[in-house]
């Protein structure tokens, strides 16, 4: 696991004193929306008057939370339970290094409740007994999904029955079609077809890719965890995926600032401001900003749409994340936060908190998105997302299929994004820029 500087955990750590202060620490990441975190005072509010416990909250930004909690561990004092999207990617080396708590007991008993998909994610080898243990609480699912603007669409002439359902055909219609027929229309010159991601920094790239890796079936670690990296098969599968992906830059349909879009907000604020016609996403964060701010554009002007079928011609697992929280060994309660995981399970309120949490995650438990709330037809998004999440498998997560976690170190040093912004920026080709992300990605799994 990479090791950060000690001047990092002076700076970011909180106070061990103030800690020790309260029974239990929990430190859970800052919503997009205020309905989110007062959702979370609400949640600590009822734990705190049925246990007894006094419980000190932290809230971290999305970005700010995984490092501060490394900077915890390195001194000693992490918090009891933590929760954030990001943590997926750390999840195993903690596990690993026997770090966490194993749940397996406190969600037990709730487990058939859960999606098996979910627990898949979280569930690790005991580094001591070798069996199969759960890391984490399955908090919610994000899946990868299409937002389209009905209105510029129309502008171009076209409605959502012209868009191709074939794959070449559905990217050569934003490209070839509507970017040009958009701004025809309106005038403008600062409109694309699409906007996806080619920068480093923005995880929203690694996750795009993958959707083309899953479309192309590419995938260089199978369900069963075996490892194809070496497949020459796969490895050409690869290089027509981020032929595939690049092609969108290269053909001047994704914004030109997508190459230094330092964060997953980069095509969210793209499609708000309209300066694009379509964007995957992986979560409904876009349209439900939309619900908030612009309830007519939310209910009239856009959609999310399904995913085409693959080059093949069949459909694909659609990428997806798993986002949990993680109870630490070395806090000052991690009896109180065992507690803390099960009242959050057997009294509802995980489905309290997804309700605030303004669909932006689906719910981890089959029953709740079985709901009316999820499947009504008059929303343009919500049934959509619940719909896909029912009728398309979710594509695999490398590192708890394989039991390897340093397959969650490729996702933090970024290297398929790094190989695609080369790509693009550097102009290299899509044969060695594959073949420079195996080496590295071989190096990583051997270290």
């Amino acid at each position: 696991m990479h090791s950060r500087p000690i001047l990092l955990a002076i700076a970011l750590v909180m106070a061990p004193l103030a800690a020790h202060a309260a029974d239990l620490v929990v430190w859970w990441e800052k919503g997009y929306y205020d309905q989110e975190d007062e959702a979370v005072r609400e949640i600590i509010a009822a734990f705190e008057q049925g246990s007894g416990n006094r419980v000190e909250l932290a809230q971290p930004t999305e970005g700010e939370l995984p490092d501060k909690i490394v900077a915890a561990l390195g001194t000693g004092h992490p918090p009891d339970f933590a929760f954030g999207v990001l943590l997926q990617d750390y999840t195993g080396p903690w596990a690993v290094d026997d770090r966490l708590a194993d749940l397996s007991t406190v969600v037990g008993a709730f487990s058939n409740l859960f999606d098996p998909d979910a627990l898949a994610w979280v569930t690790w080898r005991n580094p001591k007994t070798g069996q199969g243990a759960l890391y984490g609480l399955p908090i919610g699912r994000e899946l990868n999904h299409v937002h389209v603007w009905k209105s510029l669409l129309k502008e171009a002439g076209f409605t959502l029955a012209d868009i191709p359902r074939e794959w070449e055909a559905f990217w050569s219609f934003w490209c070839d079609q509507v970017q040009p027929a958009v701004r025809r229309a309106t005038g403008r010159q600062d409109i694309w077809g699409v906007a996806l991601p080619m920068s480093v920094k923005a995880g929203d790239t690694d996750l795009q890719f993958f959707q083309f890796v899953a479309a192309y079936d590419a995938h260089y670690v199978s369900r069963n965890g075996r490892l194809l990296i070496d497949d020459s098969e796969i490895r050409q599968r690869l290089v027509q995926a981020i032929d595939s992906y690049t092609a969108i830059s290269r053909k001047g349909c994704t914004p030109p600032d997508s190459v230094t879009w330092d964060s997953g907000a980069g095509n969210n604020k793209a499609f708000h401001d309209q300066s694009v016609v379509m964007t995957p996403n992986v979560s409904l964060s876009i349209p439900n900003a939309l619900k908030r701010e612009r309830p007519e554009d939310y209910h009239e002007n856009t959609a999310t749409i399904e995913w085409p079928s693959g080059p093949g011609g069949e459909p694909f697992p659609i990428v997806g994340t798993v986002v949990s929280a993680v109870v630490f060994k070395a806090g000052i309660n991690a009896a109180a936060a065992e507690s803390f995981v099960r009242f959050l399970v057997a009294e509802g309120w995980l489905a309290h908190y997804l309700d605030f949490a303004g669909e932006r995650f689906l719910p981890p438990i089959p029953a709740l998105s079985e709901q009316p709330f999820w499947l009504d037809p008059s929303d343009p998004h919500r049934m959509a997302s619940a719909i896909q999440a029912q009728a398309r498998p979710l594509a695999q997560n490398y590192a708890a299929a394989s039991g390897n976690w340093r397959h969650q170190l490729v996702n933090q040093e970024f290297v398929w994004a790094t190989a695609i912004h080369r790509i693009v920026t550097k102009g290299i080709s899509p044969e060695q820029a594959v073949d420079e992300a195996i080496a590295r990605i071989k190096q990583i799994l051997a270290e």
